[in-house]
């Protein structure tokens, strides 16, 4: 058995373990993901439900079901949303890939819901990039 993939909220009280390698990943731009995260798109790294276990916290890993159905779940201390599921995909479950503490294998990447990006976040590809100690070093 290879060793876990490691996921776990922002004040690391919720973990969930990964005991196979991810099937695909994800960089969801739909509306629901983008107001659940705060963001302009959620990656994701998807996995066969069977796979992923919660390893601590379970009785602060909430769940915020949406009009849809989906089932989104968090942890109820930090507001660290982990994990999505839909039966729009039957047997599987997504890991916010943000919240993913070890390496993982390469995998297939494509963007879903590309066509719902808010007219604010179309071209963010071409910005420039900075790094450094206080995030604003021009990078090459």
């Amino acid at each position: 058995m290879q060793d876990p993939i490691r996921c776990h909220c922002l004040c690391g009280r919720v973990q969930l373990h990964a005991s196979q390698p991810p099937t695909n990943g994800a960089h969801c731009h739909c509306e629901n993901c983008r107001r659940a995260h705060g963001a302009a798109f959620v990656s994701w790294l998807c996995f066969d439900a069977d796979a992923v276990e919660v390893f601590a916290g379970e009785q602060e890993f909430a769940t915020y079901v949406t009009e849809t159905d989906a089932q989104r779940r968090f942890c109820t201390n930090c507001g660290t949303t982990l994990t999505f599921a839909s039966e729009r995909w039957p047997g599987s479950i997504d890991l916010a890939m943000a919240n993913i503490i070890d390496p993982v294998p390469e995998v297939e990447w494509r963007h879903t819901y590309a066509d719902r990006d808010p007219e604010w976040s179309k071209g963010l590809d071409g910005l420039k990039r900075c790094g450094g100690p206080d995030g604003m070093q021009p990078l090459p």
